[in-house]
């Protein structure tokens, strides 16, 4: 991979892909994006964030993204929730919520199709936020 991070929905999928297949390549245990925006203007907030291994996406919601998530995956038929954990007071970062696991039979490009739809409708990001490809 030559390139860490795009800000425009074409390049953010591309990115994605990308990252998802130097991931396979390199036989990592997973690979992180992380959004590079911040819509409540909390100085204490911490971007979203996915990870994929294993044709399985890992990220963590607030009760209001994960409805919001719920609506993505039924919009792609390759998608399925298989795992909500709720994750404690104690443990959270932020407030309490829930780590949610959704498995992936699709190629990567529908993948990254399904994480720019999370970022932009679940998280509530801007058509222009930047995603990083954080860890390969």
């Amino acid at each position: 991979m030559t390139r860490f991070d795009a800000d425009t929905e074409a390049d953010r999928i591309d990115l994605v892909a990308d990252a998802i297949a130097a991931h396979r390549e390199r036989d990592s245990a997973f690979c992180t994006l992380e959004a590079d925006e911040d819509p409540s203007g909390d100085p204490e907030f911490l971007p979203p964030w996915v990870q994929f291994a294993d044709g399985t996406l890992n990220l963590d919601c607030t009760d209001d993204e994960l409805d919001a998530l719920s609506d993505v995956v039924s919009r792609f038929g390759a998608f399925t929730i298989v795992e909500r954990e709720t994750i404690p007071a104690e443990m959270a970062d932020e407030d309490p919520g829930t780590n949610v696991r959704v498995e992936a039979q699709t190629d990567d490009d529908r993948v990254a199709q399904f994480v720019e739809a999370a970022f932009r409708d679940a998280y509530g990001l801007s058509e222009d936020f930047r995603l990083w490809a954080v860890e390969i």
